[in-house]
């Protein structure tokens, strides 16, 4: 049995349809940076990671193809909806910056794209358990998955007087391409042991999401008390799971400015060349 590192989040919802009623898998659901911390000390086997542990992670495979990524064009939207760098001012002028704990790959693109893109020099501060109490503390913070995607439906920043900044339609404008934030990562030994059929198994369960996309619509509204008409867009527009060379190309920019940030190691971007199909 193979134990999977799922995200809690809706954004992962279709890559996952089916497989805890396989019996070749086991599934415990957590927050991504967990994800990836399982992934690093065995205690799973594979799971949908931030894109940038797979820089970070020896010996980690990247399943190539599909994942949890922004739009690339013909009928979806730039913005993610669920990556958002909430500020107190102008992101020129960001000093101080609050990183959601549950982030590793947004966390790292925020700060990419505050001091390459917009100048800033800032410090980092810690979150506080309410996004009202972290924006006493900070210039500015990043939230992500469903508590961001509540936030940007509700525009609860802007009724406080505050900016909220959609990190994927930023770096869309900024490169030119799609950003991509999480892929299947999976422990060299169970792909050895695996990959005659693992990478189809996982094609499938994005298959079957998608057909089924009606039932996690409205499953998804209830647990997130969210209207269907928002999760629609979200999984239909803002999300995408099928990847392009759009995306890839979006990758590996992504990588060589982390390296340069010194977020990664230098050759990053060789974990892209041989993706297996």
């Amino acid at each position: 049995m193979l134990r999977i590192a799922a995200i809690e989040f809706l954004n992962a919802a279709p890559l996952m349809a089916g497989l805890d009623c396989d019996p070749r898998f086991a599934l415990r659901h957590t927050q991504p940076s967990a994800c990836a911390d399982a992934l690093r000390d065995g205690s799973a086997e594979l799971g949908v990671i931030p894109v940038i542990e797979l820089a970070r992670i020896p010996s980690l495979v990247p399943l190539g193809g599909i994942g949890v990524a922004s739009g690339a064009g013909s009928g979806t939207a730039a913005e993610v909806r669920s990556i958002l760098l909430v500020a107190r001012c102008p992101l020129p002028q960001v000093q101080s910056l609050a990183l959601d704990p549950a982030s590793r790959t947004s966390a790292a693109l925020a700060q990419i794209l505050l001091r390459r893109r917009f100048g800033a020099d800032f410090k980092l501060v810690p979150t506080a358990s309410d996004w009202r109490q972290t924006m006493t503390t900070c210039d500015a913070a990043l939230f992500i998955g469903d508590p961001a995607l509540r936030l940007r439906i509700s525009r609860a920043p802007e009724a406080a007087g505050l900016e909220a900044h959609d990190l994927a339609r930023i770096w869309q404008e900024w490169m030119g391409v799609p950003f991509v934030f999480a892929l299947w990562g999976i422990r060299k030994p169970a792909w050895e042991a695996n990959q005659a059929w693992l990478p189809q198994r996982l094609r499938q369960a994005l298959d079957e999401g998608l057909v089924s996309i009606g039932r996690l619509i409205e499953q998804w509204s209830q647990r997130l008390a969210l209207p269907e008409s928002d999760i629609r867009q979200y999984l239909e527009r803002n999300v995408t799971y099928r990847l392009t060379a759009a995306h890839e190309e979006g990758m590996r920019r992504f990588f060589a400015l982390a390296a340069a940030e010194g977020m990664v190691p230098a050759d990053a971007r060789t974990i892209l060349e041989a993706l297996p199909a």
